[in-house]
């Protein structure tokens, strides 16, 4: 039987947190799995505590955006382990959502300082942009296509809980996320020309090889999230991806998480100072007349 709308006046009367019945559509399309809502929230409180403790080692302030990151992907899995018992809670669905939506822009904050850190041990030479210019172009990009999304998530998810139209928010969502996406394919774009033209030196370096690894990594991870978020919302709030929690586990939570983990094993931070020490030892005249 196919499901039917739930009344705002009914979820008022008998409460948000209650039995979930399949002929009655809810914000998610499914019952949210208990199981990955708990195991997401204690990886990524793993990952969190994790980036907060090297961040405070290494006194690098700038790692604290992971941590934060971080944070946000635990409220947001919390909120979705909690919507098993609640899954009619538009709050708790609008808290996921948000949480969900925001947390990687702070993973991306951190990739573009990785590289505006990087270029000075490399050369800016190598790059059309200088270092400061790709943090405040790309730190602006996401700070307006994730106003964008949030004003199109709130449209959309204050519609669907008075039963109107909720396409006029979903469209407004997609336009941010293409935006982001869009800047994510340039930024790697350039991303890549560095590390093309500075390939003698970083082969030759075993420290800027590691963190171009990982960041080469932790892009196409987030890349290919905001793919299938692209897609995901092109197809409508109950479309075949966004119906199905395997893929929103998938290709939402685990690539945010391999984005994470990857900067955890291979910390930015120590990466950049070891690199840069290896650049002041090699132009000692010592290092150099051995050479």
């Amino acid at each position: 039987m196919p499901s039917t709308p739930l009344s705002r006046e009914r979820i008022l009367a008998e409460g948000t947190c209650r039995s979930y019945d399949a002929r009655e559509d809810n914000p998610y399309g499914y019952l949210p799995s208990i199981v990955p809502g708990v195991v997401f929230s204690l990886l990524f409180g793993f990952s969190m505590a994790w980036h907060a403790y090297q961040a405070y080692r290494t006194r690098t302030p700038w790692l604290w955006v992971y941590a934060v990151g971080a944070l946000g992907e635990v409220i947001g899995w919390i909120a979705r382990a909690v919507a098993t018992g609640c899954s009619y809670s538009v709050p708790l669905f609008q808290m996921q959502l948000a949480s969900l939506i925001i947390s990687p822009n702070f993973i991306t904050a951190g990739i573009y300082i990785v590289l505006s850190r990087l270029l000075p041990l490399v050369g800016t030479d190598k790059s059309p942009i200088r270092p400061r210019t790709y943090l405040y172009i790309f730190i602006a990009v996401d700070i307006i296509s994730l106003a964008i999304q949030a004003a199109g998530g709130g449209k959309a998810a204050i519609g669907f809980s008075k039963g109107t139209d909720t396409s006029t928010g979903t469209n407004i969502m997609v336009a941010g996320i293409i935006f982001q996406l869009v800047s994510i394919i340039i930024f790697e774009l350039l991303f890549c020309l560095v590390v093309f033209k500075s390939l003698p030196q970083i082969m030759a370096s075993r420290p800027l090889s590691m963190l171009c690894g990982a960041t080469t990594i932790s892009v196409a991870a987030i890349l290919v999230r905001s793919v299938y978020r692209t897609i995901e919302l092109l197809q409508g709030w109950r479309g075949y991806l966004i119906t199905r929690e395997r893929y929103f586990v998938a290709l939402d939570g685990t690539m945010i998480l391999v984005a994470l983990l990857v900067y955890n094993v291979l910390n930015p931070g120590e990466l950049l100072r070891k690199a840069d020490k290896d650049k002041v030892l090699d132009a000692t005249p010592e290092r150099n007349h051995e050479k």
